[in-house]
């Protein structure tokens, strides 16, 4: 049984084209789902900067209330000194006024420091927003070209297969199982040729047992890697002339 060198390697092209359009067939939808991912990583990032700005400005409000009441209850310690009648109550109602005063300090501190804060998380929310709009539109595009490409790379790939159909026929028919099994296990992947005196598959070194059933058209399988071998354009049987 003889197996054209010149078939395999023309199979080899058309496994290797059907396993690039099958990947490019993958890589466009996972395109669009790391686009989605990105898209919901970024919303959730969007939700957590608007959460941090809501809880600072509720945070700076609540210091803003306490201070009004500090300052009201200052008001009013303030109208107590001024009726004091003694120097006991006059004294009291200066410490509590003082203190009352150095609280308020540090309110105003803390009501400040929210309010910077609030500031850096505003901006971080419009970034956020910034970032979102564009994930957003570079889904859309990435969800258009996929759309646009899977038809063309289907219609490509039904083509190739159709080729594939017709360059089969070529195979003896007893040798047909054996390639049927390999290919199905293992696709392109399945075929290499032979690359000086080794398998271009796992570089393993062939024997001249081998090299010479090559020559003769035997259907040789690499006994390392089990890739079926096929000696490259051009390889003519050692001696022989153009």
């Amino acid at each position: 049984m003889q197996v054209s060198a010149e078939v395999l390697r023309e199979l080899h092209r058309i496994h290797r084209q059907l396993s690039d359009l099958r990947d490019r067939l993958q890589r466009g939808p996972r395109q669009v789902r790391i686009g989605h991912q990105a898209v919901e990583h970024t919303e959730q990032e969007l939700a957590a900067a608007k959460e941090a700005a809501k809880r600072t400005r509720m945070e700076a409000d609540d210091k803003q209330l306490s201070l009004r009441q500090r300052e009201a209850k200052i008001a009013d310690l303030q109208r107590k000194l001024n009726e004091s009648q003694s120097n006991v109550e006059f004294k009291a109602f200066k410490d509590q006024i003082a203190a009352d005063e150095a609280a308020n300090a540090v309110l105003e501190d803390e009501i400040l420091d929210r309010l910077e804060k609030l500031d850096e998380l505003q901006q971080h929310v419009l970034d956020a927003e910034h970032k979102l709009s564009r994930v957003r539109e570079e889904l859309q595009r990435a969800e258009e070209r996929v759309a646009r490409e899977q038809t063309t790379l289907h219609d490509e790939l039904a083509r190739v297969k159709d080729e594939l159909v017709h360059a089969e026929v070529a195979l003896p028919p007893e040798f047909k199982s054996e390639y049927e099994r390999i290919v199905k296990a293992r696709g392109d992947e399945g075929l290499a040729p032979v690359d000086g005196e080794s398998c271009g598959g796992c570089n393993t070194t062939l024997t001249t047992q081998i090299m010479n059933q090559l020559y003769l058209s035997k259907p040789i399988f690499c006994r390392c890697c089990g890739c079926m071998l096929y000696l490259p354009e051009g390889r003519l049987v050692p001696g022989k002339k153009h």
